[in-house]
């Protein structure tokens, strides 16, 4: 049985290779192109203070440091909702403490749904309803991660210890009470993992929505990929790896204290 589990799996990979054209010699043939194209974005493009950017009042430099602020505030706006809705689907999608099967089960396929469908698919239905700019972005990064932070917050929730929630329930508390004083100080520290993960992803998501007319620098980029400023370009994948450190670092320091102990979830 083992030998025919090995040999699907084996099979599946070949076919995946043959049908997606995954070829390590074409690979190794582009190298030397991609390693032209690379040499071309050097040296990077240094935004001006004083040169105006286009039509607008700001310098290059402030319209670039404003889109990069706007890409951030998306990725905190997205964050935001999708924490508070996701609380929310949590207390319904949690079999422990939702014993109606309906509701459990329908908000559980809510869930799915909204992760089940990616960000930039979202941003492109959201565009038909609001337009183009950064509310399009936020409201995509919110649905989705609804969807994630409600399966994972419900899923943790799940796993709790039942003489907790019992202890608690015992008092007479409602949903609510039981999830604010019997479920947060036990997963406070895990949920707020899930939620500085989730932040860390939606910056670089944020990012990438841009492309697709969720405004912020994404759209930077996307302008000087497609007028060849190959030297612009680099400056701002530069500016977005700035971005994404400084944030995978200030995270990492929020857990830490987490960890240690030292930041205390309030109830």
């Amino acid at each position: 049985m083992r030998e025919l589990i090995g040999a699907a799996v084996l099979a599946i990979y070949i076919v995946a290779f043959w049908q997606t054209g995954t070829d390590p010699v074409t690979l190794a043939m582009g190298l030397p192109d991609m390693a032209r194209f690379l040499a071309s974005m050097f040296p990077p493009h240094v935004f001006a203070w004083d040169q105006p950017y286009f039509y607008n009042q700001e310098s290059e430099f402030q319209y670039i440091l404003l889109a990069a602020m706007e890409t951030f505030q998306m990725a905190v706006l997205g964050t935001v909702l999708a924490v508070v809705f996701g609380f929310v689907a949590a207390m319904f999608a949690a079999r422990n403490i939702t014993p109606n099967f309906w509701v459990y089960q329908g908000t559980r396929t809510l869930c799915d749904g909204f992760r089940g469908i990616s960000e930039v698919v979202w941003a492109l239905l959201f565009v038909s309803m609001v337009g183009l700019g950064p509310f399009t972005g936020v409201l995509a990064l919110a649905v989705h991660n609804t969807g994630a932070l409600g399966k994972y917050f419900s899923e943790a929730i799940e796993a709790i210890d039942e003489g907790i929630l019992e202890s608690v329930e015992a008092a007479g508390a409602t949903r609510t009470q039981v999830f604010f004083h019997g479920i947060m100080p036990e997963l406070g520290t895990l949920f707020m993992s899930y939620i500085l993960y989730y932040f860390e992803h939606n910056l670089r998501q944020a990012m990438v929505l841009g492309i697709v007319g969720a405004g912020g620098i994404g759209i930077e980029l996307l302008l000087a990929m497609k007028y060849f400023n190959f030297h612009k370009a680099l400056s701002v994948i530069l500016l977005m790896l700035v971005m994404v450190i400084i944030t995978d670092r200030l995270s990492g320091m929020i857990r830490k204290r987490l960890v240690g102990g030292e930041l205390v979830v309030v109830t």
